[in-house]
């Protein structure tokens, strides 16, 4: 991660850019319930590419409930911002009860429990998402390979 002072200046662009393609999203899937397709032209080839095709699933599986540009709502925390993804679940959870010190952590907890109802995104659609996350939360991506379940232990957002 960047420091500080670059990471709160990261979080504010991203978010403007979460919001943009979150509402973008949202109009096109107008929050489809039926399951996703899988990505046209193939699994993205890099960590960029990847957080461009989460974009699209963040509006389509998590906006709903964490809201347009990850703010949060009355039905889910924000995944986006400087109180997104804490190290420690908050008092109120309700369903998370462990740590996020890696995305392995965050992985471990999302691919099973979100979206709570509804159809779920694939392995590869969940790792899209966790990608367009970690980009607009300020982790920078640039020249990384694409996420893959292996390597998510050594994605530290909290040390």
């Amino acid at each position: 991660m960047t420091r500080n002072g670059d990471f709160v200046a990261t979080v504010r662009r991203g978010t403007l850019v979460l919001a943009l393609l979150g509402v973008t999203a949202f109009a096109a899937c107008a929050h489809n319930e039926s399951a996703a397709a899988p990505a046209a032209g193939g699994a993205p080839t890099d960590a960029m590419a990847q957080a461009a095709a989460g974009g699209p699933l963040y509006g389509q599986f998590c906006a709903k409930c964490h809201g347009d540009a990850g703010q949060g709502t009355d039905q889910g925390p924000p995944v986006v911002g400087p109180t997104a993804l804490p190290l420690d679940p908050r008092p109120t959870a309700k369903a998370r009860k462990s740590q996020f010190h890696t995305a392995k952590d965050i992985a471990d907890f999302v691919l099973p429990n979100m979206p709570p109802k509804g159809p779920k995104p694939t392995v590869e659609q969940y790792l899209d998402i966790l990608a367009f996350d970690l980009k607009a939360n300020g982790v920078d991506l640039t020249g990384k390979p694409a996420l893959t379940p292996d390597m998510l232990p050594s994605i530290v957002i909290h040390p």
